[in-house]
């Protein structure tokens, strides 16, 4: 049976700046592939998941600015939306790169939905980014006018907050599964699924709220046994903020990387959750995390950059089962 790896792009790869357009997201799809080929023309089983907070932003901006003629979009809607057009760029990318290299391999996208918790502790408590970074005067306007929780980072800006409450099960686990251990590439859970509830007679129902694509990545990878977990991340700075900077090889154990979680020097939201989703997923069985930008994949690939991360003893290496 072939080595599984679930690779996590988060959705400012796609789509980082405010004036990111269409195009734009379907050109760096296509640097991705690129990028990507080494491991998509591989005999590892894959399965792909990508951020959405910038999507999710623009959905919902539109939605506002369109409110005194069309009907608002809830945030599971937004999350469907957003599964469903990257998942296409994507999936359209990767069968044209494939293509190109005279691999025969198929790639499929599939819409997905994620139970979180109900507890409504979860829903009043606004912790999670969504949209594009703001300046102060536009941030302001947004909260004033449509009244949202805005948060600023210092050093980065302001971006809206909703609530994000745990993730619990990935209702289509089972297909999921089915397709990766047939070869199939899947890209899956884009945005960590669209969150879903159980209702008091048993209905599944969509919910105001969006899903940490960290923790849903680590839920994927443990149903699928998964040895590596693959982090892509917009860019570097966040990183050599809290001292690990990616365009380098850094190499950790488990141990170091539990220190570095501990130490009060991660000042970035997202560095520290990938920091902890690495963690928690070696713990429950994986074997090694890398995380490095798109911008360095490819010599990341090769071992030349990239923040890797493995458990002692591992007998997985991601370097040793690409091909170039």
């Amino acid at each position: 049976m072939s080595d599984t790896i679930v690779v996590l792009v988060n959705g400012e790869v796609l789509a980082g700046g405010y004036e990111s357009s269409i195009n734009d997201q379907k050109s760096r799809a296509d640097d991705l592939a690129r990028e990507l080929l080494p491991i998509l023309a591989s005999n590892l089983n894959i399965a792909i998941m990508h951020g959405n907070k910038p999507q999710v932003g623009y959905v919902l901006f539109r939605s506002e600015l369109a409110s005194h003629v069309l009907h608002p979009i809830p945030l599971d809607v937004c999350g469907a939306d957003t599964q469903g057009a990257t998942g296409y760029m994507l999936c359209q990318s990767f069968l044209n790169e494939l293509k190109r290299s005279k691999t025969q391999r198929y790639v499929m996208s599939v819409i997905t939905q994620t139970l979180v918790n109900s507890d409504s502790k979860f829903f009043v408590e606004f912790n999670k980014q969504i949209g594009p970074w703001l300046d102060q005067e536009r941030a302001k306007q947004r909260s004033q006018v449509f009244g949202w929780q805005i948060v600023e980072e210092p050093g980065y800006g302001f971006r809206r907050v909703v609530s994000s409450p745990p993730p619990i099960e990935i209702i289509e686990m089972e297909g999921i599964k089915q397709l990766v251990e047939s070869g199939m590439i899947v890209i899956t859970a884009g945005g960590g699924g669209i969150p879903v509830c159980i209702n008091n007679n048993g209905i599944i129902e969509g919910v105001e709220a969006v899903v940490d694509t960290d923790h849903v990545a680590c839920l994927l990878a443990r149903e699928l046994n998964a040895r590596i977990m693959l982090m892509i991340v917009e860019n570097d700075v966040k990183f050599i903020h809290s001292g690990l900077g990616t365009e380098v090889f850094h190499e950790l154990t488990l141990d170091e990387l539990n220190r570095t979680i501990k130490e009060s020097t991660i000042y970035s939201d997202m560095v520290r959750r990938k920091f902890q989703s690495a963690y928690e997923y070696l713990n429950s069985g994986g074997e090694q995390v890398v995380i490095t930008t798109l911008d360095n994949l490819s010599s990341t690939l090769e071992k030349k950059s990239g923040l890797w991360i493995s458990v002692k003893n591992s007998t997985s290496d991601l370097n040793k089962l690409i091909q170039f």
